[in-house]
């Protein structure tokens, strides 16, 4: 198979492979031109001289003769592993042998029968008269040769077609720059236009193919091969290989032919698919006779051992007779049934238990094509996949080959601008062929479609005409590239967006045609819709998404980039009720439905890993590089790139992840999620956030206590309420925040006693005693709001500062507004917020916390236990199992409470003893444990 760029060479290369005259005019291969080929070897002096020609009837029925002598010769060809069943088939070729085998008339088609019969008769003629004829046995070799067109858009279709045993020659210009982005060139009539840049060099599109031939065929190798290899040897499937051919040789010396090999080398070395590289030649395609270019016949020798050492197995000659008849009877019907190639199988002393192994042998050697996994097309066989080819080829060519003269105008226009091929026009292009056909054109649609090459669609709103073409079918391969100038993000005006996500693949590489599938998947997802823009890319498609209808209305982009798969998705709007502000689980829903259709290709690119992942910034590695989304953890976990730099993920990243655990699922609020929000707050914004609240903003002495107390007359309904009413007032952003749990936890609203503690004496020394330097003083007093000029007598040190900050605020001088303080100030200020929260002091555990309150708290448990958050289900059960039993009910209470909460604190168990009013309690915990 020739693979690579367009108008490199790669008919030219095969012409000099053949000795074909070079062609005047070079014109551009429409998808591929397939052919047998005969490989011949001639002896002339001391070496091989290696031939490629067009295989004729007479060779096939040479081959076929000679084939049988051998067989009917026992013991001269040890290759044939089972003698025994294939001197059976033989029998027929034996001359004293006149009558010919049975046809089954299980077959429906009698007039099908009698010509099978007729010319079944004619091949078995006709090898009879050379068996009988002094044959010598030949090294001739046949070949399935696929020219592939290099065309960004047949690159794309080309994986429906690869197989793993084959040697790929994957050919580039030599004589151009390798870091050059690809031009992409369409040749004809001696005329070169360029269609498009791709945004990927010559090499990067060169290692593309060779990391997705090794990820997608070279595992599969093994279901054809049975490899032999000891307990110490290391052995390797024997196929696919690569061959990496460089053109234009003439326009290179020597040193530079090698410094291009050894750039690409180096480049190859390491890589998955190194083992898969054969050889590396740059020649000159050009020149026939005696000035052909000597590289040219190493090839021969590269190929003709690869097809030797890998390729060349025991076929039983019933299998070849079936191939030769099969052949012959479909030259005027391209596509045949199952049931009449069963048939021609019987005929050929091949069971019909057997045909299936048969059809799949010939199908990885590219002969015929038979796709027995699709339902609609299991039943037939395509015996001319040269026919095949022509006919997509028609569709996929760009406009200047001249082709789309076939079918209704307006037809060719959708296809070419918006992607969309409806039944008329694959129809009109079905047609034009004269020759008999006993499938309908819909298999043509439903072929591309089990290739993942085009997806149904069923409504769209631009174009009235298209009720009369019938059927419709999204096609994306066939729509031009996005420039990169316009790769930018696509939602500027939307009211939502999420962090983009990247599909990373373990090829490195984004696999060629996996996009355009993925956009043909998607297109049949329930609740996307394709956005027809203008223009339409093939490497960039929009989809509108809908969950029944009662979310909002969400754009998802999929964009094609150098590495990976990049993921848009933005809300452009939201419906107005509480309940309908559901963006973080959509961005969920849709990764779900994304990987489920990334899946779905696995048919096509069976070993390759998708990885959803970010875009990282470290400054450690190059630009870009990746960090790993594991979509199983929670929001708070770190987010790694291949650096190992760990990084917290942000609230737009934190969408695409699992909902966290600690995020309350009755929808309560904590303090410290009310004292980060309030941070990102004009007076303006709050204005407006306390009128939709349905709070008079002139009476609101402090917004932290007002949004406090209005979070606990809300109870459980807070988060959900908060979240509507943010999105109300235009703050969408706060409002995906709050809905995910952005922002850190500690300190539930639940009731007004519990809203707020007032910072005591005692804690504010325990947290000063890290502050003394000038710069941290003045740091904290623009923090407090306390001035620092002399002339006011304000305090010097902390501690005065801190005493002045609460004699200020009064009742207002909380905990957590101090905590938050600390916080903002920076990392100097760390300890002493940690030391305010707890964090820094003893951790309780069960003895501890019995010995200091137990017996003196034991009436009260119950009402601690609510304080501590155990859950009042459990509370009730823990008083049945101990009916009156206070100090057994405290320690179950506890025990709980140890195991539930995720950072329990001193802190914690002080300031729930002050809430249930046993402040000398209180007191103690606060001087044994929290004065640290």
């Amino acid at each position: 198979m020739f693979i690579g760029e367009a108008g490199v060479g790669k008919s030219t290369l095969l012409g000099a492979l053949m000795s074909a005259p070079v062609a005047a005019e070079a014109t551009s291969t429409i998808l591929a031109d397939t052919k047998e080929v005969k490989y011949q070897w001639k002896r002339c002096g001391t070496g091989d001289n290696p031939h490629w020609c067009d295989v004729t009837d007479a060779d096939e029925i040479k081959e076929l003769a000679v084939l049988a002598k051998q067989v009917m010769d026992i013991g001269s060809h040890s290759l044939l592993r089972n003698l025994a069943e294939d001197a059976i088939a033989v029998k027929i070729f034996n001359p004293e042998n006149q009558p010919l085998p049975h046809i089954c008339e299980s077959s429906t088609n009698t007039s099908f029968q009698h010509e099978t019969h007729e010319v079944l008769s004619k091949i078995i003629a006709a090898a009879r008269s050379l068996v009988c004829a002094q044959l010598e046995p030949t090294e001739d070799q046949y070949l399935n040769v696929w020219d592939c067109g290099g065309q960004r858009v047949f690159l794309d279709v080309l994986p429906a077609f690869l197989t793993s045993r084959t040697i790929f020659l994957l050919t580039f210009d030599a004589s151009k720059d390798l870091q050059e982005r690809v031009d992409v060139v369409w040749n004809q009539g001696g005329t070169s236009t360029s269609l498009e840049t791709l945004h990927i060099s010559r090499q990067d599109l060169m290692i593309q193919w060779m990391s997705s031939i090794n990820a997608s065929l070279y595992h599969k190798a093994d279901k054809f091969c049975k490899m032999q290899h000891t307990e110490n040897e290391v052995t390797i499937p024997p196929f696919p290989r690569i061959a990496v051919i460089g053109t234009h040789g003439d326009k290179l010396n020597a040193q530079k032919k090698k410094e291009v090999t050894s750039k690409l080398s180096v480049e190859c070395e390491g890589k998955p698919f190194s083992d898969l590289i054969v050889d590396m030649l740059i020649l000159d395609s050009t020149k026939r006779g005696s000035e052909e270019d000597p590289t040219i016949t190493r090839l021969k020798h590269v190929i003709r051992d690869f097809i030797s050492n890998a390729l060349c197995i025991p076929t039983p000659i019933a299998w070849v007779l079936f191939r030769k008849l099969l052949t012959r009877l479909t030259k005027s019907r391209p596509i045949v049934t199952l049931d009449n190639v069963a048939t021609i199988s019987r005929v050929c002393s091949i069971e019909d238990t057997t045909l299936l192994s048969v059809l799949s042998f010939y199908h990885e050697l590219g002969a015929f094509l038979h796709y027995a996994d699709i339902e609609k097309l299991k039943n037939v066989v395509i015996a001319q996949p040269a026919w095949l080819v022509k006919h997509l080829g028609t569709i996929l060519a760009p406009k200047e080959s001249g082709k789309d003269s076939l079918g209704p105008r307006e037809a060719w226009k959708l296809l070419r601008e918006k992607g969309i091929l409806v039944e008329a026009l694959y129809q009109a292009v079905w047609k034009t062929s004269d020759i008999m056909c006993e499938v309908k054109p819909q298999a043509f649609a439903d072929l591309l479609e089990h290739c993942f090459l085009i997806g149904k669609i069923t409504k769209v709103s631009f174009s009235s005409v298209l009720r009369n073409y019938g059927k419709m079918y999204f096609m994306p391969c066939v729509l031009p590239i996005c420039p990169e100038d316009d790769m930018v993000s696509p939602h500027v005006d939307a009211v939502l967006t999420a962090a983009p996500l990247h599909f990373r693949f373990s090829s490195k590489c984004v696999p060629p045609g996996f996009f355009v599938r993925l956009a043909a998947v998607l297109s049949t997802t329930p609740g996307f819709t394709i956005v027809f823009q203008t223009p339409m890319y093939s490497n960039r498609v929009t989809f509108q998404f809908e969950d029944n209808g009662n979310s909002g209305i969400d754009d998802v982009t999929i964009s094609e980039t150098k590495f990976s798969i990049r993921v848009d998705i933005a809300r452009v709007f939201y419906c107005s009720n509480v309940d309908g502000y559901n963006f973080p689980s959509i961005c969920r829903l849709i990764l779900k439905l994304l990987l489920g259709a990334a899946h779905e290709l696995y048919k096509w690119f069976p070993f390759i890993e998708i990885r959803p992942e970010f875009q990282c910034e470290c400054p450690k590695g190059p630009s870009p590089h990746f960090a790993k989304l594991s979509t199983e953890a929670e929001s708070s976990t770190a987010l790694r790139c291949e650096f190992r730099t760990a990084s917290a993920p942000t609230a737009e990243q934190q969408l695409w992840m699992k909902i966290p655990q600690n995020v309350d699922k009755e929808g309560v609020l904590y303090q410290s999620e009310i004292m980060e929000l309030l941070k990102d707050f004009s007076v303006e914004a709050f204005v407006q956030l306390s009128k939709t609240l349905e709070m008079n903003p002139e009476t609101i002495c402090d917004k932290f206590v007002a949004i406090c107390q209005w979070s606990c007359k809300m109870g459980s309904q807070a988060r959900s309420h908060l979240v509507y009413h943010l999105g109300r007032i235009g703050k969408h952003d706060l409002a995906q925040r709050i809905d995910i749990g952005y922002y850190p936890k500690h300190a539930k609203v639940q009731d007004q006693a519990h809203v707020y503690s007032v910072v005591t004496d005692e804690e504010l020394v325990s947290c000063v005693r890290h502050i003394d330097s000038e710069a941290d003083l003045s740091l904290l007093a623009a923090h407090l709001g306390i001035p620092t000029d002399t002339a006011t007598n304000t305090p010097t040190n902390a501690l005065g500062m801190l005493k002045l900050w609460k004699q200020q605020h009064t009742t207002q001088a909380y905990n957590e507004k101090l905590i938050n303080i600390f916080t903002s100030s920076g990392s100097c200020f760390e300890k002493a917020s940690r030391l305010l929260r707890g964090d820094g002091a003893e951790k309780p555990n069960m003895k501890a916390v019995m010995q200091s309150i137990g017996d003196e708290c034991a009436p009260k448990w119950y009402d601690l236990g609510l304080q501590l958050d155990v859950p009042d289900s459990t509370l009730r059960i823990i008083e049945n199992d101990c009916q009156k039993n206070c100090k057994d009910a405290i320690r179950k209470m506890i025990q709980e409470w140890l195991h539930l909460c995720s950072k329990p604190t001193w802190r914690t168990v002080a300031l729930s003893l002050r809430t249930i009013h046993m402040d000398s309690l209180a007191n103690d915990v606060e001087g044994k444990y929290c004065q640290q």
